[in-house]
């Protein structure tokens, strides 16, 4: 099957153009400048946390009412060979650029691909004719409701719905709330793809324990074939316990507005984040990131359930780790279907020598294929 222009440019590089203060830079290698900074200390890394979060969760799964319950321990077991396919890196895969993009939102909008980094600004870029343009910011200002002294934005997600005036994009992103001292998710939105977000001037989502200091990150979107549309994010206490995947029903046009309660899709006694849902012969699939985020460990897993609001996930298999990627760390992703093709967009740490060990705090952005095994099963081509 011959590549659209659109997807011939997933499988190019970044223009080479970089745009700093507002100036377009032809010819700057790598897209942007950006001025070597010392490695922090592991402490502060863990403290400071995240910029798509963590993961050590071998799961195993006891179902409760449309809810699982993870325990480390069998599934690692049942993991221990991501091997054979592993042992070369995936041949759909291809890097998008050289710059820090970590927790990329991916987006398929008309007829280009976009990418949204974490980050001040949200950064996006978006497919060319001569593969990916350079970084520009997608939201001009921090939130009125972020604490601006540390506003810690982070995982944006982008889909497009609808309102009385036309074509309507939407952002949900994560920030750190003034008021309460603890990350909740807002929304933003903007009559064009690419950037003049709007954001609300207060959260749309916390976790339903906030008060007691508990967070909510990593939020998704996903449309059931009902129409319905649905928030997804992860809820936890300080990135230490209390790790919980968790939904939200949003008003079925513009998918900006809460219309009811949380209730929770997986809940797990070890870290599990970044999720994102899509559907796929018959059965809706939950893509979450898990292990450590600071390190080689990071990995991505699969959970599958015969539908999203009623139906109990359960845990499939390991799709992507350091070993089967020869990339340290993959994750943060996001999943999308392009007609008949499953596409990925997920971040990993600098490792050029592919020896499990990064290079720097700078995690790249990548996008590949997922196909389908005999058995259902996604896999990274």
């Amino acid at each position: 099957m011959r590549e659209s222009p659109e997807e011939s440019a997933l499988h190019r590089q970044p223009a080479q153009q970089a745009q700093i203060s507002g100036v377009i830079l032809p010819g700057w290698p790598g897209g942007r400048v950006r001025l070597p900074r010392p490695r922090p200390p592991r402490f502060v890394e863990v403290l400071v946390r995240r910029l798509p979060i963590a993961l050590a969760v071998f799961a195993g799964a006891a179902a409760v009412v449309g809810t699982v319950v993870v325990h480390p321990g069998s599934a690692a077991r049942a993991d221990a060979a991501v091997t054979a396919q592993a042992a070369a890196a995936p041949s759909s895969v291809r890097r998008v650029g050289t710059e820090d993009f970590a927790d990329p939102g991916f987006a398929h909008l008309g007829s280009k691909y976009y990418l949204f980094r974490t980050g001040a600004g949200y950064g996006t870029r978006w497919t060319t004719s001569g593969g990916w343009s350079a970084i520009h910011k997608s939201m001009a200002a921090i939130p009125a409701w972020v604490d601006h002294s540390k506003p810690l934005l982070w995982a944006p997600e982008v889909f497009q719905s609808s309102d009385s005036r036309g074509a309507l994009y939407v952002m949900y992103f994560t920030g750190e709330s003034a008021s309460r001292h603890v990350h909740c998710i807002g929304v933003a939105t903007s009559r064009q793809p690419a950037g003049n977000y709007t954001p609300g001037s207060k959260p749309v989502v916390c976790s339903p324990w906030v008060s007691r200091g508990y967070e909510a990150i990593d939020p998704a979107a996903y449309r059931a074939k009902d129409g319905k549309r649905y928030l997804i994010y992860k809820s936890d206490y300080r990135n230490a316990s209390g790790f919980q995947i968790r939904a939200v029903q949003m008003d079925t046009q513009t998918g900006t507005r809460v219309v009811g309660k949380s209730i929770a899709k997986i809940v797990s006694s070890a870290k599990i984040e970044g999720p994102s849902v899509i559907a796929h012969g018959g059965k809706v699939w939950l893509f979450a990131s898990r292990g450590d985020y600071i390190n080689c460990s990071y990995n991505t897993d699969v959970w599958s359930a015969s539908t999203f609001w009623g139906g109990r996930f359960t845990r499939v298999k390991t799709l992507m780790t350091t070993k089967s990627t020869r990339l340290c760390g993959p994750g943060g992703g996001t999943v999308i279907n392009v007609g008949k093709t499953t596409r990925i967009a997920f971040h990993a740490y600098v490792d050029a020598n592919h020896n499990g060990v990064k290079d720097s705090n700078k995690r790249q952005a990548y996008t590949g294929v997922l196909k389908w095994d005999t058995k259902g099963r996604p896999y990274l081509t």
